[in-house]
């Protein structure tokens, strides 16, 4: 999973932050776009994701599941042949 730091925001007394100039365009987020926002277990912080991008993040991750549960088969039953 690539990892990139774009800046620091503030919250503002209305709770409103602004999304840093190069996020904003790295990922084509725009003006009255909605966003998903999730807590992660006791990570203190916020994630968001661009709500119209869901069902493919959802997707992707349904597929990777099911190439580690064929890779997690393949190991046991090689380490049954061992035994």
């Amino acid at each position: 999973m690539e990892r990139k730091f774009y800046g620091i925001t503030t919250i503002s007394e209305r709770g409103q932050i602004v999304i840093p100039q190069e996020a904003r365009l790295e990922l084509n987020l725009n003006p009255g776009e909605k966003l998903l926002v999730i807590k992660e277990g006791n990570f203190p912080g916020l994630i968001l994701i661009k709500v119209d991008q869901i069902a493919e993040m959802l997707s992707n991750i349904t597929r990777n599941l099911a190439e580690m549960e064929r890779l997690l088969a393949r190991i046991q039953k090689e380490e049954e042949n061992r035994v």
